[in-house]
């Protein structure tokens, strides 16, 4: 009982002299976990924690007691000292990769995790960590998958190990592909050497192969990393890469292989538009919306699922339209008609793909509108709206419009005079009639709209004045 009681004294006092630590005082802290029960031990293995690089010389007693210790609840405080003191890796590594094979999952997830703070000097523990990929606990797996997201390049290679494997090497091996195949994704440039097995992947029989081979080489593509100095091999925990190559005895930049990779994976995902799966092919168009003009090749295929493909297919094939530059602007009329689909997530799609082709959709949509057709004129008026001062030759068109027999079209025509902001005597005089309507929707609208074009003029006159 007394020994409890000066514990429990002390250790208030450690938490008030928590910088006054010296050998003696740590050392101190130590024995006592040899009398103490399991909560005493659990809150002096934090308080040591709390000590970090102060508490470097006891880091042999902490891996003694993390290698003899019974409570898994201790170890687990163990092992969040160890990774906050983070000090002497040449003998704290090993012994967290020991606890990555402790029975107990806890340890094992909080040894993995452990690890992150180590960097590179935790290279060795990469097979292990393959291993608990394999973990029947997820909360496992997701921790050595986060630390190999660490470690650059050796991860890399040990991924690949493993993507390379038949898939009657074992028999969750279909499984293990599957996961390294989403973690060379997840790396991103990091992994950029992985391509060419990815897109062997991309070939496989099984289009779940395929589906991830495709999402991660979007991801490896997408990711605009350019480091650039000699040494990434050296320092896993670096994203540095070759700054050329020899081939052929040409000087190769890294600049120009990074786009050579590039252009191979487009053509890949290009190939992918066309896979029996729909869930592959929807992938791959997905994917060329990273690539801007790159994907300009796709252009008629693209066209044609915009036309024909499911909802979803629709709209990212508009996404990846928007996306292909001024040599794609041919395909303004199509996104304009595409306003006119049955799915709302499609038409919005449309809108914002015109909204990125700017003034050059006007014409278009001046010359749809004229036709007032209720499937087509509603989204035309949103367009207006989203495209703001870029629809400026819009204007008398719109304000057409305000005296139109639909309702909602009158006030869709108002809100898209507020927000190409053009205060002209005809647009205000035009909205001050418009607020009496009798609609609310209508009169509301009206009144924003006038309000807005009412700010936006005395901004300039003030400026006006103020030259």
């Amino acid at each position: 009982m007394i020994n409890k009681i000066f514990l429990s004294i002390f250790l208030v006092l450690l938490i008030n002299n928590v910088n006054a630590a010296d050998y003696s005082y740590v050392k101190n802290r130590i024995a006592m976990l040899s009398e103490a029960d399991e909560k005493t031990r659990v809150t002096i293995v934090q308080e040591l924690g709390r000590l970090s690089s102060n508490a470097n010389l006891i880091i042999p007693d902490l891996i003694s007691i993390l290698e003899n210790e019974d409570s898994h609840k201790v170890k687990m405080e163990v092992i969040r000292a160890l990774e906050r003191i983070g000090g002497q890796a040449n003998t704290t590594v090993p012994a967290l990769i020991k606890a990555l094979s402790d029975e107990n999952w806890e340890i094992r997830w909080s040894a993995a995790g452990a690890l992150i703070s180590f960097g590179k000097k935790s290279a060795m523990a990469v097979p292990e960590l393959i291993v608990l990929l394999r973990d029947p606990e997820e909360y496992v797996q997701n921790a050595a998958l986060a630390t190999l997201g660490k470690m650059g390049p050796i991860s890399v290679a040990a991924m690949m190990d493993e993507v390379v494997k038949p898939l009657d090497y074992a028999d969750d091996q279909f499984k293990m592909r599957i996961v390294c195949i989403r973690s060379l994704g997840a790396l991103g440039a990091k992994a950029m050497i992985s391509v060419p097995l990815l897109i062997e992947n991309t070939e496989h029989e099984n289009p779940l192969l395929r589906l991830e081979a495709a999402l991660a080489l979007r991801k490896i593509g997408g990711d605009d990393s350019m480091p650039g100095e000699i040494g990434w091999l050296a320092e896993p925990d670096e994203m540095v890469w070759p700054k050329g190559s020899q081939i052929e005895g040409n000087f190769l930049m890294f600049a120009e292989a990074k786009q050579m990779v590039l252009i191979t994976i487009v053509n890949t995902l290009l190939k992918l538009t066309m896979d029996p799966d729909l869930q592959v092919q929807y992938a791959a168009v997905k994917g060329l919306a990273n690539f801007g003009n790159k994907a300009l090749p796709a252009k008629d295929k693209l066209i044609n699922a915009m036309n024909r493909g499911t909802p979803e297919m629709r709209r990212v094939a508009i996404d990846v339209l928007a996306n292909l530059g001024e040599e794609a602007d041919d395909v303004i009329p199509d996104l304009v008609s595409a306003l006119a689909d049955f799915d709302a997530n499609v038409q919005w799609a449309a809108i914002q793909a015109l909204r990125k082709k700017g003034k050059k959709s006007v014409p278009e949509l001046i010359y749809m509108l004229e036709y007032d057709d209720d499937s087509l004129t509603p989204n035309i008026l949103r367009t207006f709206s989203e495209l703001g001062p870029n629809a400026i030759a819009a204007v008398d068109n719109v304000l057409i419009m305000l005296q139109h027999s639909n309702a909602d079209y009158r006030a869709l025509a108002a809100e898209a005079l507020g927000e190409i902001g053009e205060p002209s005597e005809i647009a205000i005089k035009s909205l001050n009639i418009l607020k009496q309507d009798k609609n609310e929707y209508v009169s509301s609208s009206a009144e924003w709209a006038l309000n807005e074009l009412e700010r936006i003029k005395d901004i300039r006159e003030n400026n006006t004045n103020e030259e």
